[in-house]
């Protein structure tokens, strides 16, 4: 396939790939709370040796803390609901994070901007030859690696990456690619994976089969679907909006002008004018000095993670006007105005 996308094409949001390991003669679901807390402390000191961690304990958490984690990706709700058991180590610029007491006892992830399967996978691999060398992982020969839900057995990966897909949303194309990537062996989700809606038309593309096949396998299929799925989105982008540039071109620059000048925002309608801005940049209607910042500054504008910003909890009306106010001033920077 001819169609490549850069590193900083507007519709390649993240990638994240993630190993799921358990422990040789240990529960899948640790619940002896000497036997978990040891789990603890040897994951983190074998994750020492690759990478400075910070261990966070979810029970001595704070909920709203909790929750920031979850909009980030970098905890799940079952890990969250597992609270009394679960740690989390999580890197300084929280590229990575090993979920310790999950559904497995170990759910090591790494995040990296763009389309980097490859890379992120080389990392991760590291991460788990550290942890390997002091934790016995409960392999079989003929299944793989041992996993809590039978649909991870064998290289316990999961690749996935993050994509803006409006033209095949408004177009009504989606289902119809999604149904075409089903069939290779992959799932189209929404941007917080199984059950979840799409948000500002982000969605994940990712792997379902980890039996039978090697984790090489897993990343070009991954990759390859990627990458049909991108042209298709490019395509549609080309012929959908020429009949209709006068009326997109104006909801864009509306939905900037919105953002740009609100005193309240809620979040739901945030990430409807963040959309059109984003597509607005794919349009050649903007111009930001560096477009993929509006995806940090959505990750801040989510209602837990903006009540950390500030320090402090906050009603919807407080959180709909420090995210107006937040917004605004992002938007100045990413845009060279400051």
């Amino acid at each position: 396939m001819d169609y490549r996308p850069e590193l900083s094409d507007n519709n390649i949001v993240l990638t994240r790939v993630r190993l799921a390991r358990n422990l040789k003669g240990v529960p899948f679901s640790v619940k002896d709370k000497r036997q978990a807390s040891e789990i603890v402390k040897s994951a983190a000191k074998a994750a020492a040796r690759e990478d400075d961690f910070r261990l966070y304990y979810l029970s001595l958490m704070p909920p709203g803390r909790r929750e920031a984690l979850k909009e980030k990706h970098l905890v799940s709700a079952a890990l969250v609901d597992n609270a009394e058991y679960a740690a989390v180590l999580i890197n300084a610029d929280e590229s990575l994070s090993v979920m310790i007491h999950e559904e497995d006892v170990l759910r090591e992830q790494c995040f990296m901007r763009g389309f980097t399967l490859t890379e992120c996978y080389k990392r991760l691999d590291r991460l788990d030859d550290e942890l390997s060398k002091s934790m016995e992982f409960a392999f079989d020969e003929r299944l793989g690696y041992l996993t809590a839900c039978p649909t991870n057995l064998g290289t316990g990966l999961r690749a996935s990456v993050m994509l803006f897909l409006p033209a095949l949303t408004e177009s009504g194309r989606l289902k119809e690619v999604a149904a075409e990537i089903e069939k290779l062996g992959l799932t189209v989700r929404g941007a917080y994976g199984e059950g979840s809606k799409a948000e500002g038309n982000l969605y994940q593309i990712s792997n379902e089969v980890t039996l039978g096949v090697s984790e090489r396998e897993i990343i070009s299929g991954v990759e390859d679907a990627v990458l049909r799925v991108c042209k298709c989105e490019r395509d549609t982008m080309e012929t959908f909006y020429a009949p209709i540039m006068l009326e997109t071109e104006n909801k864009c620059r509306r939905a900037l002008g919105i953002l740009e000048n609100s005193v309240l925002l809620g979040y739901g309608e945030y990430l409807g004018y963040v959309s059109s801005v984003k597509l607005g940049i794919s349009l050649g209607f903007f111009r930001f000095e560096n477009p993929q910042a509006i995806d940090d500054m959505t990750i801040t504008a989510r209602p837990a993670n903006l009540c950390v910003r500030y320090g402090k909890e906050m009603s919807e009306q407080e959180r709909d006007y420090y995210r107006a106010d937040f917004v605004r001033h992002s938007l100045k920077k990413i845009r060279g105005d400051v």
